[in-house]
């Protein structure tokens, strides 16, 4: 991220090129340290906390030497590519901002002291990490990542190192293109954006009806012909000589935080507990982020499913259940009082016809006396109500 911050700063500058040339020699020196970061995790068989390591020099020579140019390079030592696409960034910020400037020395002494910090805890001082046996045996199996024996810190193989050998040779050379001129060189890279810049200035002299040669072009930095703040010779050099020191002072008091005296970094870590505390816990943004968006989510997630469960599944399974309960009262009333009515009309029907039957003989003289009788009934009936 300060690398990062570094090209942001050259923009803010207005150098841009610088920027770009920064972007490019990082470009280099990063890869080959996240690459050679791999190597040392994949020599320690997935370790990656770099208490639990130290003198891999002797078990990872290439990887070693290569990292090592590297974070030489990163800190700003010179010729490596890094150097000069810093020291153009610290320039140009000096001569625009001597505040900003401040700002980026105190990061270049901090980089190259983190920088080595690691290279100390990794490749120097004494093994701190797991023991191992010569036939692997045990908690190897366990230490190897499940994926047999462990035996022991080793470099890595051609397909990890030859990369890294590569990316070696462009962060050595790489920051030859912008040599300043102060070096001898002519910063081939300073002005490569200079034709935006002319094209943009002949845009908007053409929208503001001048002529396009009314005034030079402006250039892209402010180099020799640019418009702006100047600096002798003698000043670039101190300001170079002044950045380099820097470098060598974060490198010199790393290694002897780590290496030679690693009991002042113990020493100091526990007179500072507190803030030693909050900077070994990264300033707890874990935990914050654990406490806040972490356990906000899976507490909203647990009142969604409580919801779903009790509210939206009660609600489908009450109506479950209403409609089994009506479908059950209704199979009562359809078999008991439709069904019941239905069939005891076909009883009441059954057994009349039975009746009726009993009746219907098809005798003419069983007909004849019936209707004797009805006579008879219809006159008495006449009689008796007269």
């Amino acid at each position: 991220m300060s690398q990062l911050g570094y090209m942001f700063l050259a923009t803010g500058v207005g150098a841009f090129a610088a920027g770009i040339f920064h972007l490019m020699t990082h470009a280099f020196f990063k890869a080959l340290l996240f690459l050679g970061s791999g190597s040392v995790i994949h020599a320690m068989a997935g370790e990656q906390d770099m208490r639990r390591m130290g003198a891999l020099k002797r078990h990872m020579p290439v990887t070693f030497v290569t990292m090592l140019i590297g974070t030489l390079a990163i800190a700003g030592i010179p010729p490596l590519a890094g150097f000069f696409s810093k020291d153009e960034i610290l320039f140009r910020a000096f001569l625009g901002n001597r505040v900003v400037w401040a700002l980026a020395a105190v990061t270049a002494f901090l980089t190259a002291f983190y920088m080595f910090r690691l290279m100390s805890m990794t490749f120097w001082g004494g093994y701190r990490g797991p023991a191992w046996e010569a036939h692997g045996a045990g908690h190897d199996d366990h230490a190897a990542g499940g994926h047999g024996a462990w035996h022991g810190p080793h470099e890595s193989p051609g397909v990890m190192t030859v990369p890294l050998m590569a990316l070696a040779v462009g962060a050595i050379v790489v920051g030859f293109v912008g040599v300043p001129q102060v070096l001898g060189g002519n910063n081939a890279i300073e002005r490569f954006l200079e034709p935006s810049f002319v094209a943009s200035a002949a845009v908007s002299g053409h929208e503001a009806a001048q002529p396009a040669a009314a005034e030079p072009a402006p250039a892209a930095e402010g180099g020799e012909h640019a418009a702006g703040p100047h600096m002798s010779a003698a000043g670039e050099w101190g300001l170079m000589l002044f950045s380099i020191a820097l470098a060598a002072s974060g490198i010199w008091l790393a290694r002897r935080f780590f290496v030679t005296r690693p009991e002042i970094s113990d020493a100091l870590a526990e007179r500072w507990a507190g803030p030693h505390r909050v900077l070994s816990n990264k300033y707890y943004v874990d935990e914050l982020y654990g406490a806040t968006v972490v356990r906000g989510t899976l507490g909203s997630a647990r009142g969604l499913w409580a919801f779903d469960r009790r509210v939206i599944d009660g609600a489908v399974d009450g109506s479950g259940w209403v409609t089994r309960f009506s479908a059950w009262i209704s199979h009562l009333l359809d078999k008991y009082l439709v069904d019941g009515l239905v069939n005891l009309v076909g009883w009441v029907a059954g057994e009349g016809s039975y009746l009726l039957r009993r009746a219907q003989t098809g005798l003419i003289q069983n007909y004849a006396l019936v209707m004797l009788f009805g006579v008879f009934a219809f006159l008495t009936l006449y009689f008796f109500t007269r």
